[in-house]
């Protein structure tokens, strides 16, 4: 009887364990993945120039259109659609990016300027 109740026991404290470890992982590790469902992270759009002549932008360094301040991370990957455009509004959630939008590049650098 004894080495059932210890069994069941050391059960619990792995479970509890488990759990624990599933919902600190979040916060550990930002990916596209994890930022998406991780309820602390907020929404935004944000502003960034990128290369011309391709669809997918890497390690783009962004910055808030309302104070001009970069983020304090590069957004990993950035996919597009048309590669003769060079300023984008991306609207994301850390690393997860819901969509972005190409703007003129009198808008980006109005919003550049907020910042000086």
């Amino acid at each position: 009887m004894r080495r059932i109740n210890m069994t069941s026991k050391k059960l619990k404290i792995i479970i509890v364990t488990a759990i624990v470890l599933l919902l600190c992982v979040p916060f550990v590790f930002h990916n596209s993945i994890s930022d998406r469902f991780n309820p602390l992270i907020t929404e935004t759009i944000s502003y960034a120039e990128v290369p011309q002549n391709t669809q997918k932008y890497y390690s783009v360094q962004s910055f808030n259109p309302k104070n001009g301040k970069l983020l304090p991370y590069k957004i990993k990957y950035v996919g597009g659609y048309s590669p003769n455009e060079k300023y984008i509004a991306i609207d994301h959630k850390g690393q997860y990016v819901r969509s972005i939008e190409y703007i003129s590049k009198k808008e980006f650098l109005a919003a550049k300027k907020r910042a000086e």
